[in-house]
């Protein structure tokens, strides 16, 4: 079964659980369950912002039951990959990977100062042609803490981590 919780911030920048599903399946019509379940028990009232991995799954269904809500990717979840989809020589080599988090972690940075320093950083490593980061660039509105400057409590919209800590714990039973 997947544990899937719903987890939210309050006024103090404090988790709060709403609710929580096991799903049998990853499916749609499961994540569409789900939301429906906690839209339900919400009285109706669609969250402002959802942020999740990058299933596929979840991005659609997320889209048909919260049509209102914006939908983020989880910083966490794409900075975990870099290693994977980069490469591990660059990493014991060079310091891309403390000069990629300067960039992206930033939450001082306007979007022209964020898009100028990654195009510096993409291109001293010579990663023009690297398709996973030009993906994750095209999507930075979603992941990026620049695009979020301007939205109530948007520093604190980058990571799933408070739902991860609740993954970890139920894995153990």
């Amino acid at each position: 079964m997947v544990f899937t919780p719903f987890t939210g911030i309050d006024d103090h920048k404090k988790s709060i659980t709403f609710g929580c599903a096991f799903l049998t399946h990853e499916d749609d019509d499961s994540f569409i369950w789900a939301f429906q379940q906690f839209l339900k028990s919400m009285s109706g009232k669609e969250p402002n912002y959802i942020i999740t991995d990058q299933d596929k799954g979840i991005l659609n269904t997320a889209q048909v039951v919260f049509k209102n809500a914006r939908h983020c990717f989880c910083m966490w979840h794409i900075m975990k990959n870099v290693i994977d989809k980069i490469g591990s020589k660059i990493f014991k080599d060079t310091e891309f990977l403390s000069r990629l988090n300067n960039v992206v972690w930033s939450v001082d940075v306007e979007p022209g100062e964020f898009e100028e320093n990654w195009a510096k950083v993409i291109s001293e490593f010579s990663l023009e042609e690297n398709k996973w980061l030009t993906c994750k660039f095209a999507e930075r509105d979603k992941w990026i803490p620049a695009y979020f400057r301007n939205v109530p409590m948007g520093n604190i919209l980058k990571t799933t981590q408070r739902s991860e800590i609740l993954n970890s714990f139920f894995k153990r039973f």
